[in-house]
């Protein structure tokens, strides 16, 4: 779309006689009349059911018109004016898009209040005005407008000459707060502790803070410097940001790092706009309509609590999803002696997991209270998977939420679309041998192992489970009966989750130094030594994120299907591991007495249960840690379904594999 000149069809767009006449009445108003700007934009905006082009249309007809008729740009531009001197504009330039200062709890429970009873409009705030003007649909126009368009409507208005005479102070007021706000910041406690550095020596926030100062009472010539100072502060920023592997680091920590830049890069627009520097060189627009087009974005996200929770996702995400991926570095076997070692680590798991079978099936045969059964089941769970991350063994579908992970950051280092699609087929094809050697040597070995052990109970004179268990166990593995399929998806849920704690841990367990602290406790020593207390510590040092992640996931599948029964709600879990387990233990008591299509679909179930299990676990860990890596939402869907989509390939490619797997048959 082009900038509209004199002459263009624009002036034929039947809104072009509203937009003239209002501008008419400019002219007129003396004083100026702000209800008039009001008018103006309620005919530029999009009504009822029409296009973004049509609100394209009626913008360049407002550039055509405003450039046949001077005095009508005098008239719009002494009524920005107006506005400017009028409202109280700091709010709108130092905290409009940028993170406000309440931590996320106060913020959501404003936002939810807000929609409870909505917000008190103060008409004196530019930025109360402002959200009061836009509407819904304005967003969308606005920002898939043509910028070239808005430049040339500020040029025609001069713009940067009624910035830069500022007689309100308005710009000046801005800036200033801005920079008390910037050396506050840098003298966060937890930044320093991050950088010493800092501390140590002359902070570039404090400095930033006095130059703007000298700048803005006319003793600094230039802002030359102020633009050295920002980027000593820029590179400050970063090295807190690198170190977070060292460090670890935290949401209130990620949050000051990104609102100080946030407000370093409105410190360079609005200094900018008065820089009388600028005046004797042609005028750059651009940073003015990005402020523009940011203002009007952030004034339709203001109160949203759906806004709220994408944004806080998106930052913890790429608070944890580091850890998760260098975690995902030891679920992916790498040649044929590695996919061997990968096989036994899970079929030592398989046996674990079917002594905790029968042990959830011993408990619920107590007919215990409702609170007991569900704190032993869920015990039982988390420290038979401790125990199996403590012995180094492997659960497959504890897999895809860290290879997704490691997936998703290797991806975001590549840029060609074919580099990325090559590297999507390689790396498809060793999650894919590493995950089924996994489910391998989990099926087989639970099943055997639940067999062996029915047998040896068989043989002394006891029953693994009752017949009427045995047939209630085939019944839950039965893919078209009681919601196994659901229940295996809300299992996959689980198993994300899982990965998001472990992560978070592994975050904490160095942010926090959580060892350290550890080390300095009283009681443990006394009771277990203090060199057996300190080989404990170590070990946490290095493995808490996995043992938490492991705790998690086990109270998750003893408390999801106990809540449901509490609340009559459809929810309980299906595990592939334990659904190839119970399988062996039925299919022993019932005396291997199963009709032929019985078996089929009860492997066919196990599988399946499988199946969703490791897609759901992988779908959201791998679109959460893209998410991470700042792609985009349609970016991320993309790459999801090409990554799923040559994971299900895999297996017809089995031949066609690369050197390190050339020894695989």
């Amino acid at each position: 779309m082009g900038v509209a000149e004199p002459g263009d069809a624009a002036l034929d767009n039947p809104a072009a006689a509203f937009i003239a006449q209002t501008l008419e009445r400019m002219t007129e108003a003396q004083p100026a009349d702000l209800a008039l700007l009001t008018r103006l934009w309620f005919h530029l905006r999009l009504h009822a059911n029409q296009p973004i082009a049509a609100a394209h249309a009626k913008l360049d007809t407002l550039v055509t018109i405003l450039t046949q008729q001077p005095a009508y740009t005098h008239a719009l531009r002494e009524h920005l004016a107006t506005l400017f001197a009028t409202k109280k504009s700091t709010r709108l330039l130092t905290e409009a898009g940028l993170l406000p200062y309440r931590s996320f709890a106060a913020e959501l429970k404003r936002r939810i209040g807000f929609k409870l009873l909505p917000p008190e409009h103060d008409a004196s705030h530019l930025r109360d005005w402002l959200d009061a003007q836009i509407a819904p649909r304005d967003r969308e126009w606005v920002i898939d407008s043509d910028p070239a368009v808005w430049a040339r409507l500020c040029e025609l208005l001069q713009l940067h000459s009624l910035f830069q005479r500022d007689p309100p102070g308005v710009l000046t007021n801005a800036i200033r707060s801005l920079a008390h706000r910037i050396a506050a910041g840098g003298l966060d406690p937890e930044l320093l502790r991050i950088e010493p550095a800092l501390e140590e020596y002359d902070s570039p926030f404090l400095a930033l803070h006095h130059e703007v100062d000298d700048w803005l009472r006319g003793e600094a010539g230039d802002t030359r410097q102020i633009d050295v100072l920002i980027d000593q502060c820029e590179s400050a920023l970063d090295r807190v940001r690198r170190r977070k592997n060292e460090t670890g680091t935290s949401i209130e920590l990620t949050l000051q790092s990104l609102r100080l830049s946030q407000q370093m890069r409105r410190m360079r627009t609005l200094i900018g706009l008065i820089d009388e520097a600028a005046a004797g060189a042609v005028a750059d627009y651009a940073p003015l309509v990005a402020l523009f087009f940011e203002l009007v974005e952030t004034s339709a996200e203001r109160y949203r609590v759906s806004s709220l929770l994408r944004d806080t996702g998106g930052r913890l995400a790429r608070q944890i999803s580091l850890f998760a991926s260098q975690t995902g570095e030891h679920y992916v076997a790498e040649g044929s002696a590695a996919l061997k070692r990968m096989f036994w680590s899970a079929s030592g798991a398989g046996v674990v997991i079917a002594g905790m079978a029968l042990l959830k099936s011993r408990v619920l045969a107590l007919h215990l209270a409702p609170l007991q059964e569900a704190l032993l089941v869920s015990l039982n769970y988390a420290l038979g998977f401790v125990l199996i991350y403590v012995l180094h063994l492997t659960i497959a579908t504890k897999q895809p939420a860290m290879t997704a992970s490691l997936f998703a950051h290797t991806l975001a280092e590549v840029r060609s679309h074919a580099a990325r699609q090559k590297l999507i087929d390689e790396f498809a094809d060793k999650v894919w041998r590493s995950q089924a050697a996994a489910i391998l040597g989990n099926m087989l070995f639970a099943f055997a192992t639940a067999v062996a052990i029915a047998l040896a109970l068989d043989f002394s004179g006891h029953h693994a489970v009752s017949i009427d268990k045995a047939h209630h166990l085939l019944a839950e593995i039965h893919p078209l009966g009681t919601g196994t399929l659901f229940y295996a998806a809300v299992a996959g849920v689980g198993l994300f989750l899982s990965g998001i704690v472990s992560g978070y841990y592994d975050n904490k367990t160095i942010y926090q130094r959580i060892p350290e602290r550890l080390l300095r406790l009283k009681l443990p020593p006394r009771l277990m030594g203090a060199r057996l207390w300190a080989r404990v510590v170590d070990y946490l040092r290095e493995h808490l994120g996995g043992v938490m992640g492991n705790v998690f996931f086990g109270f998750y599948l003893g408390l999801t299907s106990a809540f449901g029964a509490l609340a009559g709600l459809p929810l309980d879990i299906r595990h592939i591991a334990f659904s190839a387990a119970n399988l062996g233990y039925a299919w022993q008591i019932l005396d291997w007495q199963l009709p032929l299509h019985v078996v089929l679909v009860s492997i066919a179930g196990v599988l399946l249960i499988g199946m969703v299990n490791l897609s759901v676990s992988f779908s959201l860990a791998f679109y959460m840690a893209l998410r991470a890596t700042r792609t985009s939402a349609r970016g991320s869907g993309e790459l999801l379904g090409r990554g799923l989509l040559a994971i299900l390939k895999a297996p017809f490619r089995w031949r066609r594999i690369d050197p390190s797997f050339k020894e695989t048959p």
